[in-house]
Parts: structure tokens; C-alpha cells; sequence
């Protein structure tokens, strides 16, 4: 019986018998794990409590193991004579209001970047194209007795090595300054209605920012402002302040205007931000712009033909309105003569003696261009911003 009864229960004795073996195995294999485990979190504890130990140097940290590393085997030798580059460190550019080096008053041509214009946004100046930069070079080029400032609307930065910035910084006269809009508005006829943030509801706040922007500079310093795609062809210096331009026989542009900074110029420009803010429009393109100029000049020059005040310094009060031909001789619906070779000749025939050209670069699809076109574009670059075409390559975009 006793034979029968373990023949009976061999099957399940052997059953037993693995089960307790895999058991086994299994607590090993945890306990192995676990003491891995123990092991490395001791080893990352020691490495976190070292001083190489940081988000901002890990990857330095890193790098220095494996120099190490292959210090110790004779066949990377060579490597190690090679110098590794070091990450560029982005240079801040500074706000304009806290820079120990201001714009002398009435001696300064003025540039606005502001695409970007919210505080915690940045601008990166590589973003600046050849045909931006083109206008700040003829600037500094033909006025050096000026000082020429380009404002960003936002915090700022640059890279050690940006050629066509580079290029523009060879001008000793030209300067690079960011600001803040809330800062920049500051006793000024404007504070207040910038802080309400009405301006932010507009349809158009690129442009209506842009708008604002020049008339505080101008309130502020005085000088000369110009819009990015304005190429001057001809110096400033000898003109008095206190003009613009008609950009049609009705109409006055506002892509280029000077005001003095005291006396006249300065509750001229007091009017003008006066005016920005009592008839601001948010839905209207130029209502807060070019048409905001007509509207304060008709009250000055007792006018609102535009044809009248056209080079009548004495109906205005001392305030010149160039004629078409000095700022605006080529349209916006005309733009395209600025870049097909073929109307090359036409187009320099008309400007010939026009002070500057407006590219209209917010409508311009040309970009970019061969830099032996023979348009007329081209031509005025080689010979009016030089240094940025030299560093463009075959192609100025």
C-alpha cells in the first residue's frame, strides 16, 4: 500500500520539486537586480553631489571623460590636437533707454525692426536680410556725420560672427539697440494710452506698432526716421529737420520723417502722438499712419491740399513737404520696375533726382537676386550699400 500510495504522489513531488528550483531562481535573479540597482544609484549619487555636476555643465562634464578617456590610448593622440569649437555666446543687445550711449539729439537716423514686439519674445539679428540691411548701410554711408541707430521692439541678441551685421558694423556711425515699449513710451503724450493695451486689438498691429514706434523715437530724440526698405541715393545732412514726403498728390507718406528735437519739431511731434491716440483706428491700415501726418498738417499748414504744402516751408511754419518725386518717384503698384531688368533705364531715368527709393518691401516677391542683375535695384545697391552686397554671395536676398 505504501509503494502504491508514493507511486501516486511521485508526479506530484516532482511538480513540487521544480516549482521551489524556479522560486529560487527567480529570488536571484531579483536580488541581483536590486543590488545592480543599489549600486548605480549609489555611483549617480556621488556624480550628482560633485560640483561637475549641473544642467548648465553636464554635457562639459561629459566631454571632459571622454578627452580623458582617449588621453589614456596612444592611437587618438592626434585627435586630441585638434580644437574642439566652442558654443558661440549670444551677445544681448542693449535697450536703448539704458545704454550709457543715448542718440545725440537731431544727429540720428533712425531704423525700427519690430517684427516681434512682445517683451518675452527675442529677435535673433541673423534674421536681418540683405536687402534690409541694405537701406542702414546707404544711411551710414552718405551721412557720416550722423549717427545711424537700428531699434528692435523686442529683447535682442547676436552671434559673434554675422556677416552681413558685420558688415553694417564696419560703419563706426552704426549702432544696434533693443527697447521696451511700455519703458519706451514713458513721459511721453502716449504713456497712458499704451498701458490701456488698446493698441493691441488692432487688425493690423505690425504696421499700427510700427506707426507708434516712430513717432515716440521722433518725440523722444528728434532726427530722422526710416521705414527698412527706404534707400537713400543722396546725403541728409545739408536739409534741415522738420520734413516728409507726399507719396501722392493727396496724400503724405510716413516711411520717412524728420523732426527737430526741441522748439517746433518737438510740439510738432507732441501733436502727432496726440493725434495717434485721440483718433486711433485699429481696423484702418493707414489711418493711424500717413493719414494721421495729413491730418495734423492740414491744422499747421491751414490746408489740406497736400499739392499746396508741397515745398512751402513758410505756409507750414517752418515744416518742408518734399514733392513726389524725392522719396516716392516709384509707387507700390509700380514695384515691380525695380527688378526686371528690362525697365532698368526707365526706372533710374525717373529717380535721377530723387533723394531716396521706397522698395515697398512688405509687397515685393523678387527676393532673391542675382548680384549681376541689370536691374535697377542692383545698381543702386553696388554703389549705395557696398559692403552688405560684397558679403551676400551670388545671390541678394
Amino acid at each position: 500500500m505504501f509503494v502504491r500510495l508514493k507511486s501516486g504522489l511521485l508526479p506530484y513531488l516532482g511538480y513540487k520539486r521544480r516549482l521551489f528550483l524556479a522560486v529560487l531562481v527567480a529570488v536571484a535573479f531579483i536580488f541581483s537586480i536590486l543590488s545592480s540597482t543599489s549600486t548605480w544609484r549609489k555611483v549617480l549619487t556621488e556624480i550628482k553631489d560633485t560640483p561637475a555636476f549641473t544642467k548648465h555643465n553636464y554635457e562639459k562634464s561629459t566631454e571632459k571623460t571622454e578627452r580623458e578617456n582617449l588621453d589614456s590610448e596612444p592611437e587618438h593622440a592626434e585627435l586630441l590636437k585638434i580644437n574642439l569649437p566652442e558654443e558661440p555666446v549670444p551677445i544681448i543687445i542693449e535697450d536703448i533707454l539704458l545704454s550709457s550711449s543715448k542718440p545725440p539729439p537731431g544727429r540720428t537716423i533712425f531704423f525700427i525692426e519690430n517684427s516681434c514686439h512682445r517683451s518675452y519674445t527675442h529677435y535673433k539679428m541673423s534674421r536681418i536680410k540683405a536687402h534690409q540691411a541694405c537701406p542702414i548701410e546707404s544711411a551710414a554711408l552718405h551721412n557720416p556725420n550722423f549717427q545711424v541707430f537700428v531699434l528692435f521692439a523686442c529683447p535682442t541678441h547676436r552671434n559673434k560672427s554675422m556677416p552681413i551685421i558685420d558688415a553694417l558694423q564696419s560703419y563706426k556711425n552704426v549702432h544696434f539697440r533693443s527697447l521696451n515699449l511700455d519703458r519706451y513710451a514713458e513721459d511721453t503724450p502716449i504713456a497712458d494710452w499704451v498701458k490701456k493695451g488698446d493698441l493691441y486689438t488692432s487688425r493690423y498691429l505690425i504696421f499700427h506698432l510700427s506707426d507708434l514706434l516712430r513717432l515716440i523715437t521722433l518725440y523722444r530724440f528728434g532726427g530722422v526716421y526710416l521705414d527698412m526698405d527706404v534707400l537713400q541715393l543722396h546725403s541728409l545732412e545739408d536739409e534741415p529737420l522738420n520734413y516728409a514726403g507726399a507719396e501722392t498728390s493727396d496724400s503724405i507718406g510716413n516711411s520717412v520723417i524728420s523732426l527737430e528735437p526741441n522748439g517746433f519739431g518737438h510740439q510738432l511731434g507732441e501733436l502727432f502722438l496726440q493725434d495717434f491716440h485721440v483718433n486711433y483706428k485699429g481696423d484702418a491700415w493707414a489711418h493711424n499712419g500717413p493719414m494721421g501726418l495729413v491730418r495734423v498738417l492740414s491744422e499747421i499748414c491751414g490746408t489740406n491740399n497736400v499739392t499746396l504744402m508741397v515745398n512751402n516751408r513758410k505756409r507750414c511754419l517752418g515744416f518742408k513737404v518734399f514733392d513726389v518725386n524725392a522719396f516716392y518717384e516709384v509707387p507700390w503698384t509700380q514695384w515691380q520696375l525695380f527688378f526686371k531688368p528690362e525697365n532698368s533705364t526707365e526706372t533710374l531715368a525717373r529717380t535721377k533726382s530723387s533723394r531716396m527709393v521706397h522698395i515697398w518691401n512688405h509687397i515685393v516677391t523678387k527676393w532673391p537676386l542675382k548680384i549681376n542683375s541689370k536691374s535697377a535695384y542692383m545698381h543702386w545697391a553696388a554703389q549705395h550699400c557696398p559692403r552688405v552686397v560684397a558679403v551676400t554671395g551670388e545671390r541678394f536676398y
